[in-house]
């Protein structure tokens, strides 16, 4: 009897406790075929011209956007700990000055079905997370992970995070 009884103030704790997940719509898109090819033969600093023009040629790579779609984050490849950055850019609203646009990223992007992806095909959101990857890629699920992480401990937060791939996968 005493068991039950602790059991059922466990399970009414754990049914009362607040949700933290923020609210995240995934959308898979693909790199156009002629983007990847040109932007293979660009010579230069990739770290920079990634982050301002959108070259994306080394994964993993994550592009954040706030709401009123202006620049707020860019992280090249995996560091421990960028979720914390990411949390205060998001908190303080910084925004990043020399960073692609989204509507530029999004123009070079295609559907599943071959289909163009514009800014007007957006959903509302608070935050606009695009996340190039490539399957094979041990970094790019490490992004994957922790991005996904911090989101859970997010509260009142609508996103949509775009897997974005730069090669052909098997679709999940």
């Amino acid at each position: 009897m005493r068991l039950l009884l602790c059991l059922t103030i466990v399970l009414t704790s754990l049914s009362a406790a607040p949700s933290f997940a923020a609210d995240v719509t995934r959308i898979e898109l693909h790199q156009r075929e002629d983007v990847m090819q040109a932007q293979q033969r660009f010579v230069g600093n990739l770290r920079a011209q990634a982050q301002r023009e959108g070259i994306v040629v080394k994964v993993p790579q994550l592009f954040v956007y706030f709401t009123d779609r202006s620049s707020a984050w860019h992280l090249l490849g995996f560091r421990r700990g960028f979720e914390r950055e990411l949390g205060l850019t998001y908190e303080h609203g910084r925004r990043e000055r020399s960073m692609v646009n989204l509507e530029r990223l999004l123009d070079r992007t295609l559907t599943p079905e071959g289909e163009p992806y514009t800014h007007e095909d957006l959903p509302e959101a608070d935050l606009y997370l695009l996340l190039y990857r490539r399957e094979d890629c041990d970094d790019c699920r490490l992004v994957e992970s922790t991005l996904s992480d911090w989101l859970d401990e997010q509260e009142n937060l609508n996103a949509v995070w775009f897997d974005v791939w730069v090669d052909r996968h098997e679709a999940d």
